[in-house]
């Protein structure tokens, strides 16, 4: 080490690596701009890119690293879809916030600031009502709607009832993040309408999907959910789906009408079942990657080891991209003369 330099302070934290221009590169983990630093310009105005942020509670932290990693390389998305913690993700980044920014305020959360959005809920069939997390969020989000977000956004929740996917584009956002994250259970249904909405996982369970339909060139999907072979509870309910008497009690919690608290909780799993046992099926040229973060979805406390995980997840994903680019370009070039 040449005399006069000080060696790289491996214990520094995420933001403050980020902000520290005299952080050696290859002592620690990927990182994100500083925080001064402008948002990334597009390096191709003509193509529409829309990534879909999956949910996965804690997990979801690694969505800021994938955001990082795609700014990095001038991919800066026009249309951000989310779901659950995705969500969350994406509207604070859709709110104009900058990765790092977003990782700053993540990784300062503690366990004990749990507490202070969570209202016991039981006689709604569910351990939490949501209220305060509502009232977090709009905090968080200084009361933004939809029609305040800096670029294009959109919330994906589950109806209750029939089990299908529910699309949140207009009104204010917090109760829209609450309902995407209302996992069943844990959070009451959000009433919308004329519909009571829950977890957008469920009825979306793979995040490229949520993307259907929309006006983008190029579609990116970035899960950090648990997958199969890593819960589980997970494979069990999937052996069990396959026996005679598992789709009876199945289609019993899914079809029983009623709108008693228990019995929309029964139908609440019974999605969770259907989101479970649906396969995800991934053609090659899919543009999906999963980050795998390396924490249970409750340690909020270890967002810093998320968002590393997103990060690095992205870099090495950022080839397949780039390859989709260049077939896009190439399908746009005209014939020659």
């Amino acid at each position: 080490m040449p005399a006069g330099t000080q060696a790289p302070n491996e214990a520094l934290s995420y933001t403050e690596r980020v902000s520290d221009p005299t952080s050696d590169p290859t002592a620690a983990p990927l990182s994100v701009a500083p925080l001064s630093a402008p948002t990334a310009e597009r390096s191709a105005p003509a193509t529409r890119i829309g990534v879909a942020l999956g949910g996965g509670s804690a997990r979801g932290y690694a969505h800021i690293g994938a955001l990082a990693a795609l700014e990095r390389h001038g991919l800066v998305p026009d249309l951000v879809v989310g779901t659950s913690f995705g969500a969350i993700i994406g509207a604070l980044y859709a709110a104009g916030l900058s990765p790092a920014q977003i990782a700053e305020t993540a990784t300062s959360v503690r366990l004990r600031d749990l507490w202070r959005v969570l209202d016991f809920g039981l006689h709604r069939a569910a351990l939490f009502h949501g209220d305060r997390l509502e009232a977090y969020l709009d905090a968080l989000l200084e009361g933004r709607h939809f029609s305040d977000l800096t670029r294009d956004f959109a919330v994906i929740a589950t109806d209750l009832t029939s089990g299908e996917r529910v699309t949140l584009q207009s009104g204010p956002l917090a109760r829209a993040l609450r309902a995407s994250a209302s996992m069943p259970g844990v959070f009451a249904p959000v009433p919308w309408e004329d519909r009571r909405l829950v977890d957008g996982g469920l009825g979306s369970p793979m995040p490229l999907s949520t993307l259907e339909g929309y006006d983008v060139d190029l579609a990116i999907g970035i899960g950090v959910g648990l997958e199969g072979t890593e819960s589980g509870a997970i494979r069990l309910a999937q052996r069990c789906l396959k026996a005679p008497w598992g789709q009876r009690v199945y289609l019993s919690l899914r079809d029983r009408p009623g709108d008693h608290p228990l019995r929309q909780l029964g139908r609440s799993f019974a999605h969770t079942l259907t989101a479970w046992q649906s396969a995800q099926a991934l053609s090659e040229e899919d543009l999906y990657v999963h980050a795998k973060p390396p924490i249970h979805w409750l340690n909020f406390h270890r967002a810093q080891d998320a968002i590393l995980a997103g990060e690095a997840a992205l870099e090495r994903f950022i080839p397949r991209i780039q390859g989709a680019l260049e077939a896009l370009a190439s399908d746009r070039e005209p014939v020659g003369l």
